[in-house]
């Protein structure tokens, strides 16, 4: 797509409930060093957000928790019971510990358990403001983000 009158290749695209981005990591590589393999994006059908290096270095304890996070997901989906998340969403209605939780419901698969942790922070349901900072670990604290019945 042209940028700033320079054309770029879009490093990401993203998209949520109200609204898809385009984002542009600021040391990618313009376009003219690539093969043109496809049609430019109009810019203005998109909003487009710059990421600078400090912005990336800033959110690397958060990405890189993330990249332990993700592959328990793929792993269990469709294996967590909803009566297992719901039941740790409600366990967690005050800050609870990776391992408290996983010791409060360890008469369960504790891969299951951990998954479902996971499950309820991706969803929204629990958090973990310390992902953001320090590294995850059986310390790592979640809470329930509304109380539950």
């Amino acid at each position: 797509m042209a940028v700033d009158g320079q054309r770029r290749v879009v490093d990401f695209w993203t998209t949520s409930d109200d609204h898809e981005c385009l984002v542009l990591l600021s040391e990618s590589t313009p376009a003219g060093d690539r093969p043109r393999n496809r049609i430019d994006l109009d810019p203005e059908a998109f909003a487009v957000r710059h990421i600078d290096a400090a912005e990336r270095a800033a959110a690397r304890v958060w990405t890189g928790n993330w990249q332990r996070i993700l592959p328990v997901l793929v792993a269990a989906r469709g294996l967590v019971r909803p009566s297992l998340a719901d039941s740790i969403e409600r366990f967690a209605a005050s800050p609870q510990s990776l391992m408290a939780i996983e010791r409060e419901f360890s008469t369960g698969d504790p891969a299951l358990v951990r998954a479902a942790v996971f499950e309820l922070l991706h969803r929204g349901r629990i958090q973990a403001q310390e992902l953001h900072t320090e590294s995850l670990s059986y310390m790592t604290r979640f809470n329930a983000i509304r109380a539950t019945p």
